[in-house]
């Protein structure tokens, strides 16, 4: 059997971009390295310190060391490691212990969300709904169950997002793709599946209003579509918010104010390191001679 190369390797574990992103990252550290193939924990340590010195950033550092254990499971799952010298080594950011950028998913991957078929004609409906909700407008589990049907102005094409302890409430556009499902669901599928006395938009297949452990069990079927990565309400959110500010380039007050951060610091941990400046960064501080 042939052995599978590097690139294709990330090129079926993660986005294109990421992909291309990270095997720049690995031929600098193996060309600049050129012992990496045996390196042990305490290597790689001296690299990463290395690193710090020459660049503080921790999204940039964290991304270098996501890179490098990416090349580490490549070699062990080709055979020519049996082990995997840096599998539990993590970079520890004070200001975001959470958010891990380069785990998060693209627009892209987060529509293949929607592509699942549903063996129950009013789920597929309900889901469809329940999902753009967390895509588009990247809401908390928390918040859509206690959307209301008074919460949504399809005239206007809005919905209301209510104050919690933690999050702003705000208003937000529904996309146009949005305005149709929302109608059928509300207008036709959610009067059939209603067995209470409830105005809450998302229902349960019973038929009673959807908990947060019910929307968790939505995305569950969808883990296999990804692996190597969570996928759950909190990670969809992560990302359509770093989606915004990395993809869609919408300032940071547009976005602080999209996702209801009360805090401007809180949205600024989503900016994501510009790749080239990566590249520049690496050229600059490990050149290869």
């Amino acid at each position: 059997m042939e052995k599978i190369k590097l690139e294709d390797y990330l090129k079926q574990r993660l986005a294109e971009k990421t992909a291309q992103s990270y095997l720049f990252t690995i031929n600098n550290f193996i060309k600049t390295n050129p012992k990496c193939k045996r390196y042990k924990f305490h290597d790689i340590i001296n690299y990463m310190d290395e690193v710090t010195q020459k660049q503080s950033n921790t999204q940039y550092r964290i991304r270098i060391l996501s890179a490098i254990k990416k090349y580490y499971e490549y070699l062990v799952m080709t055979g020519v490691r049996k082990d995997h010298p840096c599998k539990k080594l993590n970079i520890k950011n004070r200001s975001n212990l959470d958010i891990q950028l380069q785990d998060l998913f693209s627009s892209e991957e987060l529509q293949l969300l929607l592509q699942r078929e549903n063996r129950y004609w009013f789920l597929e409906s309900r889901n469809n709904v329940l999902l753009s909700l967390l895509i588009y407008q990247g809401l908390t589990s928390e918040e859509i169950t206690k959307l209301e049907l008074k919460d949504i102005d399809l005239e206007n094409g809005t919905i209301y997002i209510k104050t919690s302890n933690t999050l702003n409430g705000r208003t937000l556009e529904l996309l146009n793709k949005q305005i149709l499902p929302l109608s059928k669901y509300i207008d036709e599928v959610r009067p059939k599946m209603l067995r209470c006395n409830t105005d809450k938009l998302i229902l349960n297949k019973l038929g009673k209003p959807i908990s947060v452990d019910g929307i968790h069990s939505v995305i569950d079927p969808l883990k296999n579509l990804f692996p190597d990565r969570k996928l759950n309400p909190q990670t969809i959110r992560m990302s359509v918010i770093c989606n915004w500010l990395n993809e869609k380039k919408y300032d940071l007050v547009k976005v602080q104010e999209l996702a209801g951060h009360k805090w401007p610091g809180t949205t600024e941990k989503y900016i994501r390191v510009d790749v080239n400046a990566e590249r520049e960064l690496i050229n600059r501080y490990f050149p290869i001679l």
